[in-house]
C-alpha cells in the first residue's frame, strides 16, 4: 500500500515523511520511504529507495535547462526506471511504503509526467494521496480558497482518495485550530468567511467565493485535518485515517466528502 505525499515546497512533506515512518513503525508496521526528488540534497530520514540512484538533476543541467526545467526532465526521465523502482521496493516488502515527491506542485497538478511515472511505479496497489497544505495558508479565507483549489488540481489529475492536512498546525491561534479548520467542509461555511473579511473586497472576493462555491458543489473536501510533527497524537491520527482508506472496498469514493475525510 502506497502513501503518497504532496504539497507546496517548504511545506514539510520530507520532514512528516520521516515521522511519519517512525509513528508507524511504533505501531509494528514495516514502512519503507521513496525520495522520488531528484533534486533533493539533505533528507531527514534514511531513503529505502532513492531516484537519485537512477536520475540526477546535474545531468540536465549539462544540457542547457534551467532548474525547473530540469526537474520537469529528470521526473520525466523516471519512466525509463519505473519498473527497477518497483523492484526495490518489493525487495523489501513494506506493509507500507512512502513516497516524498518534490515541492515543485505543477510536476503533479498540471503535468501528466509526474502521475504517470508514480502510477507506473504503484500498478494497481491500494494508494491514498496526502496533500500538505502550508499553515501560512491560513491566514485569511481567501487563500484558504487558493489552497483548496490547488488541491482539487491534484485531485482531479490522481483520481485517488486524498487527506487534506494542514501542517505545521503548531503555528496556528487556537481558533483555527479549534473552531474554523473543524468546520470548512460545512457548505457555505468558507463563503461566509469570505464575506465576514475586511480585508478582501472587489475582485478578489468575487473570484473566491466564486471558487469556494465550485469547491462545495463538487463535493470536494471533507474533513481537514491539523498536523504536527511536535503533536504525537495529530501523527497517530493521521496514521488512523490512512488505514481507514486504505482498507475500504474498491468504491471508495475519491471525492471525500460523505467519508468525512
Amino acid at each position: 500500500m502506497f502513501i503518497i505525499l504532496l504539497g507546496t515546497a517548504g511545506a514539510g512533506k520530507s520532514t512528516l515523511a520521516g515521522e511519519l515512518k517512525s509513528t508507524m513503525e511504533n505501531t509494528g508496521a514495516n514502512v519503507a520511504i521513496v525520495n522520488f526528488d531528484p533534486a533533493a540534497e539533505k533528507l531527514p530520514y534514511d531513503a529505502d529507495v532513492d531516484v537519485r540512484d537512477y536520475v540526477k538533476i546535474e545531468d540536465f543541467f549539462d544540457k542547457g535547462l534551467g532548474p525547473n526545467g530540469s526537474l520537469i526532465s529528470a521526473v520525466d526521465s523516471l519512466i525509463n526506471y519505473s519498473d527497477k523502482i518497483r523492484e526495490e521496493i518489493d525487495k523489501i516488502n513494506p506493509d507500507f511504503t512512502i513516497i516524498d515527491t518534490p515541492g515543485q506542485l505543477e510536476l503533479f497538478a498540471y503535468r501528466v509526467g509526474g502521475p504517470l511515472v508514480l502510477n507506473s511505479i504503484i500498478y494497481n496497489e491500494k494508494s491514498v494521496v496526502i496533500f500538505l497544505m502550508d499553515s501560512i495558508f491560513f491566514d485569511n479565507p481567501a487563500n484558504i480558497v487558493s489552497i483548496l483549489t490547488l488541491a482539487s488540481s491534484v485531485n482531479t489529475r490522481f483520481r485517488k482518495p486524498q487527506i487534506n492536512v494542514v501542517s505545521k498546525s503548531d503555528l496556528l491561534d487556537k481558533e483555527l485550530i479549534d473552531e474554523i479548520i473543524p468546520r470548512l467542509h460545512e457548505d457555505g461555511y468558507l463563503e461566509s468567511l469570505l464575506r465576514e473579511s475586511k480585508d478582501i473586497d472587489g475582485y478578489t472576493l468575487d473570484l473566491s467565493l466564486s471558487l469556494a462555491k465550485a469547491l462545495y458543489a463538487s463535493g470536494y473536501f471533507g474533513h481537514i485535518l491539523p498536523i504536527s510533527i511536535f503533536n504525537e497524537l495529530s501523527l497517530r491520527l493521521l496514521y488512523g485515517k490512512i488505514q481507514e482508506v486504505l482498507t475500504e472496498s474498491e468504491d471508495y469514493k475519491i471525492y471525500d466528502n460523505e467519508n468525512n475525510l
